[in-house]
């Protein structure tokens, strides 16, 4: 058995042991949260985009509705049905339109009839004042006579005139109903896709706007070219031009990712709630026709825009670049009212921060490109950002063993 005095040995050096772990852990970690996590300014690409999401639509669409009411008498094609421009769609109930076409026919022959006897009693009329104003030159018939004639003659003109105009009155009436009759069996007004089908037979179908009940019976699209049309934010949207390209994801297709191209890009904003304005941009899309087949209207969509690109070119972490207020003075050099932000960086260097102003271009993700202010291998501050925004220019600084770049790539390793 052991002796007390080789216990308390024993027992010492456990002690210091536990100390000096305890210290390397508590102390070391200490001194690494004292210090700024740091990257060097090195070359790369950047490829900046933006995101946003919206749904997929079809190249046309058509709301097909009915411009006569009444009660629908056959629906002669079904949801997912491809039709061609012509094709028969919808069948109106016809007897009342018949009926008051008819009725139309009855009154405007009426019209003519009328117009006829009158047009006869303004040819004599007519012919009998040309026999007055003959003997009224001869001195055979009275003043007061000779006037008596010449107003009827203007009302015999003056009534014909009004039964002609009767006559197109009824002749336009007829051919409304003529035009209704005909549009009471409605027709495919292009090729494509029944995509909606909300009448059903035996309703009543009604004139009027779309979001009136009855009024919209189908739709049809065009499927021969697919679109994704998402709202991109005003912040956004300046950086957003026809022909750029872009990848589409679909939420009812995962997996599947979609080549796309801007056709077109808003002028003008949608609101949402009370501060958002978001811009309409049409993306088409192109790939295999059985998967584009597999795309319907209204599916939830997500688009990457490639808005800019530059290859091989100074980049500095994101979260390098801090925003520093400029000086009144700086502003009237410029010839503005008020200061605007500056972007700068903090340079470590010979154990210091120093503060540098820089420009920057393009950014994506993880980097800003470097236009000027640095040079490639000089070392920047990137973190704890609370740190930094408190840093001033000239302050000491002591740098992590090792760079964010070389903790991703041993991070990377790992996985």
């Amino acid at each position: 058995m052991a002796s007390k005095k080789t216990k308390l040995i024993f027992g010492g050096v456990g002690a210091l042991v536990l100390l000096i772990v305890f210290g390397l852990a508590f102390g070391g970690a200490k001194d690494e949260d004292s210090s700024f996590s740091w990257d060097t300014v090195a070359k790369g690409d950047i490829r900046e985009t933006i995101s946003a999401s919206g749904e997929i639509r079809a190249k046309t669409q058509i709301n097909i509705g009915t411009s006569v009411a009444g009660e629908i008498k056959a629906i002669h094609v079904k949801d997912g049905q491809n039709v061609a421009a012509g094709d028969l769609l919808v069948t109106i109930d016809q007897e009342r339109l018949k009926q008051s076409m008819a009725q139309a026919q009855s009154i405007l022959d009426g019209a003519r009839q009328d117009a006829a006897r009158l047009e006869a009693a303004m040819r004599r009329s007519r012919e009998s004042y040309s026999r007055y104003e003959a003997l009224r030159k001869q001195g055979l018939v009275s003043d007061e006579d000779f006037q008596q004639q010449k107003l009827a003659m203007e009302s015999a003109v003056l009534s014909y005139n009004s039964a002609k105009a009767n006559v197109a009155q009824n002749d336009a009436n007829l051919k409304a109903m003529q035009d209704g009759l005909s549009k009471a069996t409605l027709r495919a007004p292009i090729s494509g896709r029944v995509t909606s089908l909300k009448a059903e037979k035996g309703e009543t179908a009604i004139p009027g706007m779309s979001n009136v009940s009855g009024a919209l019976l189908m739709i049809i699209s065009d499927m021969s070219e697919m679109q994704a049309e998402i709202k991109v934010n005003e912040s956004e949207v300046v950086r957003t031009k026809v022909g750029q390209t872009a990848q589409v994801s679909v939420e009812s297709l995962p997996g599947k990712v979609f080549q796309g191209r801007v056709i077109e890009v808003a002028t003008g904003t949608e609101k949402t709630g009370s501060d958002a304005n978001l811009y309409k941009v049409k993306v088409v899309l192109s790939g295999q026709r059985a998967d584009l087949d597999n795309l319907r209207p209204g599916m939830s969509t997500r688009a990457v825009i490639l808005t800019q690109e530059a290859k091989n070119v100074l980049r500095v972490p994101l979260q390098a670049v801090l925003e520093r207020e400029g000086s009144l003075e700086e502003a009237q050099k410029q010839g503005l009212l008020a200061p605007t932000n500056r972007n700068i960086v903090l340079l470590f260097k010979d154990g210091k921060a120093l503060e540098r102003p820089v420009d920057v271009g393009i950014a994506n993700t993880q980097y800003f490109e470097l236009k000027s202010g640095l040079a490639e291998g000089d070392k920047v501050l990137t973190g704890p950002i609370r740190k930094l925004k408190e840093l001033k220019d000239k302050a000491p600084a002591s740098l992590r063993a090792r760079s964010d770049s070389e903790l991703a790539k041993t991070k990377e390793s790992k996985k």
